[in-house]
């Protein structure tokens, strides 16, 4: 990547052939890694199956990622990332707490319960699954706080900041447990209940 500077004197990052091919060959190798996990679960990946289904030789995997947890975590940031994204998508139309909170819970679960391995994972193999999304590199709940930080401060900007992370983190640990184990009532249904109920415990002017 380097960097170009525009007519009206801002600075931009443009992408080269030759960023733009590591950012691929990454990709690639975080694409392989889904399937592989998919075929033969977590436990059972290797990194000699991930260069196999990337097209790359193993000491290529070794230049992108130190080893099977490196690996690993990459593939669990890149889905945090999107979940986030989701998510953020989803609490923008909602200027009202509750609602932006029913609509951050809605989200979250959805993705949860239709991502691809998730709920395969957390049936079969929960040992190897649970440390990533909880205590992992990049757990789960750590990349959902921020995001509920920021939806409460934005709208109750009255309450003391310990307030708000102390709910932000709380939820962020409920979420990432209905992930393990998912829910039996429908998600709108659920997302409704625990939204009203939250926001009543963190501000009660907030139910509305």
């Amino acid at each position: 990547m380097t960097l170009a500077t525009r007519k009206d004197g801002h600075t931009l990052a443009v992408m080269t052939p030759d960023s733009r091919a590591v950012r691929d060959t990454r990709d690639t190798l975080l694409d392989a890694t889904l399937a592989a996990v998919a075929d033969v679960g977590l436990a059972k990946l290797s990194l000699g199956d991930v260069a196999h289904r990337a097209g790359v030789s193993r000491q290529t995997l070794y230049r992108y990622f130190r080893d099977r947890d490196d690996l690993v975590g990459a593939v669990i940031l890149r889905e945090e990332e999107a979940f986030v994204a989701a998510i953020g998508a989803a609490v923008a139309h909602h200027p009202g707490f509750r609602e932006a909170l029913e609509a951050a819970i809605i989200s979250f679960l959805r993705i949860a319960r239709e991502h691809p391995l998730l709920d395969l994972l957390v049936e079969r193999e929960p040992e190897a699954i649970v440390p990533f999304l909880t205590t992992g590199r990049h757990p789960v709940a750590a990349a959902l706080r921020p995001i509920l930080e920021d939806l409460a401060a934005s709208r109750l900007g009255h309450l003391p900041v310990s307030r708000v992370r102390a709910f932000s983190d709380g939820v962020a640990r409920m979420l990432v447990s209905y992930a393990v184990s998912a829910p039996a009532e429908p998600i709108p249904a659920l997302a409704a209940e625990l939204s009203t109920i939250l926001a009543l415990g963190l501000d009660p002017r907030s139910s509305s």
